[in-house]
């Protein structure tokens, strides 16, 4: 089986290749590439590999730069430090999403499902291994039930301004700043949200578009937001996910 790696971490790149390795010694590793840039050109000059084990930040940027200019027709288990890229990952062949740090068993069962799935994935244009790789989008949540003490009181999704994890808890904001702790993590509602309308920034916040003020560029390629009720700190806007928001402002 040939295996195509994308890492930009030495350490972590021969870690991978001795659990591999330990997993089927067969395995032939053909490259292990760190950068957007590197990955686009062997792409174009070589044969597709049997799968890929792709890493989402690689020295350069963001991998899915990688799909958007290479038609990419194989399997693909993406390993990394953030759990945040799960959805976008199923939208490009993913067959199983590892956050780093991983061990044996978590590259065991990621290849157990390969195997399973080998071949669904040839050919291409079988109907379950579309269902695989686009799978249904989940219902957009249109509200939430919030308790108040002895009491309930439903919010809908539009009423609220931005969502905020803080201190081992996530809040929802409404525009007329009412804040109510709800029972999600910032993925998931990132995940569950009108993505028209609401936008992970970063690790922390969720926003509305309509909470929006003011947009100003910063360090690094990033953006530092303003928005209205104002959270006490600045917003920023995450270099990995810059251009996804550029994107998302422009539709």
């Amino acid at each position: 089986m040939n295996v195509l790696l994308f890492e930009d971490e030495k350490h972590t790149a021969q870690h991978l290749i001795r659990l591999l390795e330990k997993y089927d010694p067969r395995i032939k590793i053909l490259e292990v590439i760190g950068s957007v840039k590197q990955g686009i050109l062997w792409f174009r000059n070589n044969p597709m590999p049997d799968l890929i084990f792709q890493d989402i930040l690689l020295n350069d940027g963001n991998c899915f730069e990688i799909f958007d200019e290479v038609k990419i027709e194989v399997p693909v288990i993406f390993t990394t430090a953030y759990n945040e890229y799960a959805l976008k990952s199923f939208k490009v062949n993913s067959i199983d999403y590892i956050v780093k740090p991983y061990d044996y068993q978590d590259i065991k069962n990621a290849l157990d499902k390969f195997k399973n799935f080998r071949e669904i994935f040839l050919p291409p244009e079988s109907e379950l291994l579309k269902k695989i790789v686009f799978p249904e989008k989940p219902e957009i949540k249109k509200r939430f039930l919030i308790k108040l003490g002895d009491r309930f009181r439903s919010v809908k999704s539009e009423d609220i301004a931005w969502f905020i994890y803080d201190d081992g808890l996530t809040f929802a904001v409404t525009f007329e700043n009412d804040r109510f702790a709800i029972n999600y993590s910032i993925d998931q509602l990132s995940a569950l949200l009108d993505p028209d309308t609401f936008f992970q920034t970063n690790r922390k916040y969720v926003v509305n578009i309509e909470s929006i003020r003011n947009i100003h560029t910063w360090f690094n390629s990033r953006f530092k937001i303003e928005i209205n009720p104002k959270p006490g700190e600045d917003i920023i806007v995450s270099r990995e996910r810059a251009k996804d928001f550029k994107l998302w402002l422009d539709r």
